[in-house]
C-alpha cells in the first residue's frame, strides 16, 4: 500500500475548504461495512474512515471556499437543488471491499443514473464558476473509500484479512451535499463544513 496523501490524486493547491459535491450514505450502508473499515483501523499504514466521514464523491469543483463569493454558492446551491428537484432518487449496489494501491473501499460498474447525476452537477458548476479552471475528472465509478493508505506498507496482510469479508451495501443517492472539504494528510483524513443540502426526488 502507498500513502494517498502523497499521490497524484490529491494535487490540491490548498488542504481548506475545497468545494465538492458528495452522497453521504446512511446507517445501513454504514453498518455493512464496518467489518472492512475494522480491518483497515488494524493495519498499520492505513487510516480507517469513521462512519461520519465516509462519502462518495460525485463532483470537486476546482475552487475553494475563499476565493468565492457568498453568492456565487448560493447561485450553485439553487442550482444543485434543481438538478435534486428533476433526479429521482436511486440506489446503487456496491461490492467489496476492494483494495487498491492507495487503500481499502468499496465500489460498483458505471452506472447511467449516477453518470446524468454527475453530469448535471458538472454543467452547473461551469456555469456558475465559469471554465476558467477545467473541472477535475470525474471518479471512473461509484466508490465510497473506507481506509486511505498513510505510508508505504506490504499490503499482503491485509489482502488476507479482507479475503474473509464480503461487504455488499447499497448506496442510497436521495440527497446531494454541497460541502467545504478539509483534508489532513498526517491523520489520513477528508472533513468538511455543509454548504447546503439538497433532497432528490422520492418515488
Amino acid at each position: 500500500m502507498r500513502n494517498f496523501f502523497d499521490s497524484p490524486h490529491l494535487d490540491w493547491p490548498q488542504l481548506h475548504g475545497s468545494l465538492h459535491v458528495y452522497v453521504l450514505p446512511e446507517p445501513e450502508f454504514i453498518a455493512a461495512v464496518q467489518p472492512a473499515v475494522d480491518v483497515a483501523a488494524a493495519f498499520e499504514g492505513c487510516a480507517a474512515v469513521e462512519p461520519r466521514w465516509q462519502h462518495a464523491t460525485v463532483t470537486r469543483i476546482p475552487w475553494w471556499r475563499n476565493e468565492v463569493d457568498d453568492d456565487a454558492l448560493d447561485r450553485y446551491a439553487d442550482a444543485l437543488a434543481a438538478v435534486a428537484a428533476d433526479t429521482a432518487a436511486f440506489e446503487i449496489p456496491m461490492q467489496g471491499p476492494w483494495l487498491h494501491d492507495y487503500g481499502i473501499g468499496v465500489a460498483a460498474p458505471e452506472d447511467a443514473q449516477w453518470k446524468q447525476l454527475c453530469t448535471a452537477t458538472r454543467d452547473a458548476a461551469t456555469q456558475i464558476f465559469g471554465a476558467e479552471r477545467a473541472l477535475p475528472a470525474p471518479p471512473p465509478m461509484p466508490h465510497v473509500s473506507l481506509g486511505y493508505g498513510t505510508a508505504d506498507r506490504d499490503s499482503a496482510p491485509l489482502e488476507q484479512s479482507l479475503s474473509a469479508i464480503r461487504t455488499p451495501a447499497a448506496l442510497i443517492v436521495d440527497t446531494l451535499h454541497f460541502l467545504a472539504v478539509d483534508v489532513d494528510p498526517d491523520a489520513g483524513s477528508f472533513t468538511w463544513d455543509v454548504l447546503s443540502s439538497h433532497a432528490m426526488k422520492r418515488s
